[in-house]
């Protein structure tokens, strides 16, 4: 009974700290006031380690005998392929320790997977509700403060130097990952949810139509573009029974840009005031072409071990990733280990697509039916503005990463074995072992302790990792 307790504490324990990274740390600083940081990226990436260590840590000492999760025997083979290429690139990096820090981290981040797939197994229901209410008290707190300020300008008649007043991310695209991650998920209360007080929906309308406002304020294209592409390849493979999901998106969408253009070129125009100074029309370039030409020759250079993870910002004068997550795995990881990789993922992709198809899913509950469609969205939409943007490199999109693949590995586990008993047997227990957890926290331990260590002692550059570019990686590096 006392186990039983402890596990549940602990569970607690790490909701908590995930409800600060999602939900808080956005709007608020949480860092302790001994590390003294004053980067958002940082006490962000600090939450994160601190929630990967946590689950670790639950893996460890909470040992579930009779686990849920089976992975298939070539996948087990294909992740120990990856564990021995990651180990080999790390050891020919220029710097092993910050080549296994992220290494670790993946790893810590796929254990995730396993805890929030477990948690969904455990009440569904109740866990869409929760994540759906986390979610939302996150979105609350970001356009409070946006709304605020777009207020306080308005009035005052100040320009807002765009892109203020975002202040929560180290980069407003890292604002647009996080919307992305967002903008399905949200929706299920509308599509699932039967609310007794209609004055609950109409909030939830005009909650999602004002956070549109803030998509089409922060002038991204390319999460624009991603969102366009992941609704027609939703409406594409799920048809009718996708319309209901992809009504709501558009409805919200256009009412979100008509609320943009009265907010900030009708009221401004009749104050005779400007009060933006970009828009989602600008016609400025960034350097993205120039990074991934830089990322082929590279690959070119370093085909097999590629060189390195995370030193990408070692050989980069200008940015830390190449916003490409393909280019990024395989410049970094090497051709052979990203090969392995995007296999595994389009092979999850199919088997997905296999059960979740338009036609099996008429005979899902409308919880059911509608849930999997927006995992579905939320994934492919986040996958293409990968292929612009660093979505594989901050710490609250890593984390809403992960949690998205956990959710969609416990959803697909309860459609599998439903109504059937469930049994494991010892030898089909793969890589997610305790054993191999505490290797993974000892080594992200090892391999992060350097630069917290720094930041606490007082000195003067926070975080410094010493590589040549520009900007966040796992730290924030200023120059």
């Amino acid at each position: 009974m006392t186990r039983v307790s402890a596990s549940t504490a602990w569970q607690w324990l790490i909701v908590a700290v995930f409800i600060g990274l999602i939900s808080v740390s956005p709007s608020l600083n949480l860092t302790p006031s001994s590390l003294i940081v004053t980067s958002f990226h940082d006490s962000q990436r600090l939450l994160e380690l601190l929630l990967i260590a946590l689950v670790l840590l639950n893996s460890l000492a909470f040992r579930n005998k009779k686990s849920y999760f089976l992975v298939n025997q070539t996948v087990s083979y294909a992740l120990y392929g990856v564990i021995a290429l990651a180990i080999s690139t790390s050891y020919l990096a220029h710097s092993p320790r910050h080549a296994l820090l992220e290494i670790s981290l993946f790893a810590g981040l796929s254990y995730l997977t396993i805890f929030v797939a477990r948690l969904y197994h455990e009440n569904n229901t109740l866990f869409i509700t929760r994540l759906s209410d986390i979610l939302w008290a996150g979105i609350l707190l970001c356009m409070v403060s946006f709304y605020v300020g777009y207020l306080t300008a308005t009035i005052f008649k100040t320009p807002l130097t765009w892109p203020a007043p975002f202040h929560g991310f180290s980069n407003i695209r890292s604002f647009n990952q996080y919307q992305l991650w967002t903008l399905g998920l949200i929706t299920l209360p509308l599509l699932t949810f039967d609310f007794k007080n209609a004055q609950t929906r109409r909030y939830l309308h005009l909650g999602l139509v004002a956070w549109w406002v803030l998509l089409f304020y922060s002038a991204s294209r390319g999460a624009l573009f991603a969102w366009a592409l992941g609704i027609f390849i939703t409406a594409s493979i799920y048809k009718k029974s996708a319309w209901p999901f992809i009504r709501l998106q558009l409805m919200h969408m256009t009412a979100g840009f008509l609320s943009y253009e009265i907010l900030f070129q009708l009221i401004p125009y009749l104050r005779s005031t400007v009060l933006v100074t970009g828009t989602i029309l600008r016609d400025s370039t960034s350097n993205r072409i120039a990074l991934w030409q830089h990322s082929l020759s590279l690959i070119q250079e370093h085909p097999v071990f590629g060189i390195g993870p995370m030193h990408f910002a070692w050989l980069s004068q200008t940015s830390a990733h190449p916003h490409n997550s393909v280019l990024q795995v395989m410049a970094e990881w090497g051709l052979p280990a990203a090969l392995i990789i995007l296999t595994i993922a389009g092979y999850g992709v199919a088997c997905w697509l296999k059960r979740f198809n338009a036609h099996n899913l008429q005979a899902e509950t409308k919880l059911n039916r509608h849930l999997a469609i927006v995992l579905f969205f939320t994934l492919t939409t986040c996958a293409a503005y990968s292929l612009v943007d660093g979505v594989i490199v901050m710490p609250i999109s890593q984390v809403m990463m992960f949690t998205l693949i956990g959710l969609m590995m416990g959803f697909y586990r309860d459609r599998q074995f439903s109504g059937a008993e469930v049994k494991v047997e010892a030898n089909k227990m793969v890589w997610f072992k305790p054993i191999f957890a505490g290797v993974v926290l000892l080594t992200l331990a090892w391999s992060a302790f350097p630069e917290i260590s720094q930041s606490a002692s007082g000195s003067e550059k926070r975080f410094s990792m010493g590589y040549s570019a520009t900007g966040p990686r796992i730290w924030l590096e200023l120059k």
